[in-house]
C-alpha cells in the first residue's frame, strides 16, 4: 500500500469512496457536489490517497484554520475526511492516512487537530482515540422539517 498526495485525475475515485462515507451517514453523495469540495480542500489543505491493488482505496483530507479565522488567534488543524473502501477495512490503511495526515497538518503549524465524526461509526471512533483523539466538543444540529413550532 501506497500514500500519496491526492492529484486531479484521482477525483472520480475519490468521490466514489466519498459516496461511500456519506451514504454511511444519511446523506446524499453527489458526485458534482463532492468534486467541488475536493478541489476547495486541495487548494487550501491536504489531500491524501492510498493505492493497494492498483487502485484508490483510501483518503483522508484536512486544512489549517489559521489565526484570523478563530478567536484565540492560534493555528488549527481540521480533518474534514477520512475513509477507506469497504473492501479494504480493517488492513491499517485508515490508521496510516490518518497518521500522515496528521504529520502534514503538524508541519503546517497547528496546535491541535479536530474532525468531527458520525457517533454511530464505532470503528471511525475507535481508530481516533487509539491516536489520541479525545471527545472536546458535542455538535448538534436541527432537520427544519423536523422542527416543532411552539
Amino acid at each position: 500500500m501506497v500514500v500519496r498526495r491526492y492529484r486531479h485525475k484521482d477525483a472520480d475515485a475519490v468521490v466514489n469512496l466519498l459516496k461511500q462515507l456519506v451514504f454511511l451517514e444519511g446523506k446524499p453523495g453527489k458526485p458534482r457536489i463532492i468534486k467541488r469540495f475536493l478541489r476547495k480542500i486541495s487548494r487550501s489543505g491536504v489531500i491524501l490517497v492510498a493505492e493497494a491493488d492498483g487502485k484508490i482505496v483510501g483518503a483522508g483530507g484536512g486544512y489549517v484554520i489559521g489565526s484570523i479565522e478563530n478567536v484565540e488567534g492560534e493555528r488549527y488543524g481540521f480533518i474534514e475526511f477520512l475513509v477507506v473502501d469497504e473492501g479494504y477495512r480493517g488492513m491499517g490503511i485508515g490508521r496510516r492516512l490518518l497518521t500522515i495526515l496528521v504529520d502534514k497538518l503538524r508541519a503546517k503549524g497547528v496546535s491541535e487537530i479536530y474532525l468531527e465524526v458520525d457517533p454511530r461509526n464505532e470503528a471511525a471512533i475507535s481508530l481516533y482515540r487509539s491516536l489520541g483523539f479525545t471527545v472536546s466538543y458535542l455538535t448538534m444540529n436541527l432537520k427544519i422539517d423536523d422542527y416543532a413550532k411552539g
